[in-house]
């Protein structure tokens, strides 16, 4: 028997809490943390503060640490989660708009592309269940082309 397919705001709702993250970005590195879904405010149900914090270790051993931060906005028409920057540099402006419903083998897939510059970033985002989920971006343009793979993993309470 088939599992019924979740609509956007059932994955939405599933991504609030605390999540391991393990990131493959090929010549570059591997990126390990944490990540967390919280309301960004008591008044906006429909907004997801996402933070990732943790360490790069790049093949020849040197490790940095680093973050990262977005909002996910829940959408009703079209139904969809919107990833708007955090950055000084972007804030508030569109990184891909995800509408789930593509069927991936391994799960619910919404892809989007989001431009920077003469690059583009290719965004796929793979829902497994409520405890996991990847993403692929593929980034290609005239000076990159690179995979980032990453797995999330819900975190168990103790």
């Amino acid at each position: 028997m088939n599992k019924p397919t979740p609509a956007a705001s059932d994955i939405f709702a599933a991504l609030a809490g605390q999540w391991s993250l393990e990131r493959d970005l090929g010549d570059v590195g591997r990126f390990v943390g944490d990540v967390t879904f919280e309301k960004a405010e008591p008044t906006k149900p429909e907004i997801l503060r996402y933070r990732e914090e943790g360490f790069l270790t790049r093949p020849d051993g040197k490790r940095f640490d680093g973050y990262r931060e977005y909002d996910f906005v829940l959408h009703k028409d079209p139904a969809a989660i919107e990833l708007l920057f955090r950055d000084p540099l972007s804030f508030g402006n569109r990184y891909v708009m995800l509408q789930f419903g593509e069927d991936a083998t391994d799960g619910l897939c919404a892809r989007d592309i989001h431009p920077c510059g003469e690059d583009f970033y290719h965004h796929c985002m793979i829902w497994q269940d409520d405890d996991y989920f990847e993403t692929k971006i593929k980034i290609t343009g005239p000076k990159k082309d690179y995979l980032l793979h990453s797995i999330y993993r819900r975190k168990q309470d103790d």
